[in-house]
């Protein structure tokens, strides 16, 4: 499995104490995908619903939507080619979420 993909479960299993303490609901798509595989990740709270999705490439979108304007307000496009950078990506997500 690429090392990115697998990476994610160690993600959300490194910030468990956050997601139960917040009341945040995470989940994590199997692998998915034929030519082109990619993983899903839902982090929900009560004022969003986000969605971090990340290809075998390193390709990882992110993006959030507040439930009451149902409007965008978290958007991030870019390439991770490392685990510590996909690691600072997702962090910086988190500190979105929780901050908003």
């Amino acid at each position: 499995m690429n090392k990115l993909l697998s990476y994610l479960e160690d993600w959300k299993n490194s910030k468990t104490k956050i997601f139960v303490s917040e009341g945040y609901e995470v989940t994590i798509t199997g692998i998915l995908g034929d030519s082109k595989k990619a993983r899903y990740i839902n982090l929900d709270t009560e004022k969003l619903v986000s969605r971090a999705t990340l290809w075998e490439t390193g390709e990882l979108e992110i993006e959030a939507l507040d439930i009451q304007s149902e409007k965008q307000v978290i958007q991030l496009s870019v390439i991770t080619s490392e685990v510590w950078e996909l690691d600072d990506k997702l962090n910086w997500w988190l500190s979105e979420v929780a901050t908003y």
